[in-house]
């Protein structure tokens, strides 16, 4: 039987979801159906569209969950890995579910190595997602099954994405992006001159000759 204390921290202190997404049509669509969860211990208290928006919320609001894109581009603070990295190193209290249509083996490896408790794909049915949400408040993990089968069974060209590190599979994604090298740099807190160089490393790994397929490759993410 759960303690009396126990009892009392489910049934009387909400748990105080902020859900992030740089399309405001997602967000709607998020808020809806977090909506039909909402019950008296739980609560959508902010959202943000940006991810300096999200780390400013998450240094000046109590939550306990976090549900976000990992794809929310911004010219002052990095998305992806860099942003996932960033709240779990400060706000490792705080449990994540991310949503993306990304399906890099090496990228969901990589996420779930950082602690977050639930992976959802995007193109997932809203009852999937409602599933996901309960579990992260739960504290139990929630992989969709197509995250699932790409991890198990790796296509030829996800063999030829692991021959790239992790801070290459983000330069080569910002790149794509039709970012110059300075604004990879300022997004990833990096040097230019350590972005070239990983750039060039990716490059040579992928056997790619010209900007444009690496820009090609980087689009297939």
């Amino acid at each position: 039987m759960p303690s009396s204390t126990l009892l009392n921290k489910l049934y009387h202190e909400p748990t105080r979801v902020i859900i992030a997404d740089d399309h405001p049509v997602v967000l709607i669509g998020t808020r809806i159906s977090l909506s039909t969860l909402i019950n008296p211990t739980t609560c959508i208290t902010h959202e943000a569209s940006t991810p300096e928006t999200l780390i400013q919320l998450l240094e000046q609001e109590p939550c306990d969950l976090v549900v976000t894109d990992f794809f929310m581009p911004s010219e002052n603070f990095p998305d992806g890995l860099a942003l996932i990295s960033y709240i779990r190193r400060n706000f490792p209290h705080v449990k994540l579910l991310v949503m993306t249509m990304m399906k890099n083996p090496m990228i969901l490896r990589q996420l779930l190595k950082l602690g977050v408790t639930c992976l959802l794909d995007k193109h997932s049915p809203a009852e999937e997602f409602k599933s996901a949400v309960r579990a992260a408040i739960q504290g139990r993990c929630h992989l969709s099954p197509s995250f699932g089968l790409v991890l198990r069974s790796p296509k030829k060209g996800e063999i030829i994405n692991s021959r790239l590190s992790i801070k290459e599979l983000e330069v080569v994604r910002l790149f794509a992006q039709d970012l110059s090298g300075r604004e990879i740099a300022r997004r990833l807190n990096r040097s230019e001159k350590t972005i070239s160089r990983q750039k060039r490393s990716a490059m040579n790994k992928l056997d790619i000759q010209s900007n444009s397929q690496l820009a090609a490759f980087g689009q297939s993410f």
